[in-house]
């Protein structure tokens, strides 16, 4: 595996796909379904990219899994962490440049309202430190090319009481803040892995496989 690049999986409307391949993403705006802020979003697992996308069309009410195999579509890109600056909030040296930066917004606010931006979560937190960018003409989140984290994810409705620590399931997030990290991108397509990631999903949603 090439250290070098960190794979990212981007599941979307099948009609989406010849435009992204041909003129690239379009950037997501900073919301309380995207954790890192303004950025193109992928996920490093699959399996989570597409049950995002089948979660935003079950929600259009099309439950159909056949239609769905033919609606969603998956991109992979290749993302050079060589060249360009990663923030991986999930290891210890990115988590301590997170800890930075929340004591800069500690800086520039109130107690009372530091405790507020951090009961809001993560994602208003990077909300917060985008302001304080355009507010001081600085940088903070935006030294860096990609930012990654990772949430604990549950991903069955049957849970299991497991002994130790063994943590079950945890899916990074990554959100490409500087286009031009992404070095090649290239339609997925469907095949047997994506069918089985479509009844895994179907299974963990307590549907029936076909």
């Amino acid at each position: 595996m090439n250290e070098e690049i960190l794979l990212g999986y981007h599941a979307t409307d099948i009609k989406n796909i010849e435009s992204i391949i041909n003129d690239g993403f379009v950037e997501s705006k900073a919301s309380k379904d995207h954790w890192l802020g303004r950025g193109i979003y992928f996920f490093e697992n699959l399996y989570y990219a597409v049950e995002w996308e089948i979660i935003g069309v079950i929600k259009q009410d099309i439950a159909d899994y056949k239609e769905l195999t033919k609606k969603c579509g998956i991109v992979v890109a290749e993302l050079d962490k060589r060249n360009y600056k990663v923030l991986d909030v999930s290891e210890p040296q990115g988590y301590a440049i997170f800890e930075y930066l929340l004591k800069i917004i500690k800086e520039n606010y109130s107690e009372e309202k530091y405790n507020y931006i951090l009961s809001k979560g993560y994602a208003y937190i990077i909300k917060i430190l985008e302001y304080l960018e355009i507010k001081k003409k600085k940088q903070y989140l935006s030294r860096f090319d990609i930012i990654c984290a990772v949430y604990p994810k549950n991903i069955s409705k049957i849970k299991t009481n497991l002994p130790g620590d063994f943590i079950s399931c945890v899916q990074k997030q990554i959100c490409v803040k500087n286009p031009r990290a992404i070095k090649k991108v290239e339609e997925l397509q469907y095949s047997q892995v994506t069918k089985g990631i479509f009844n895994l999903i179907k299974k963990n949603r307590g549907e029936k496989n076909d």
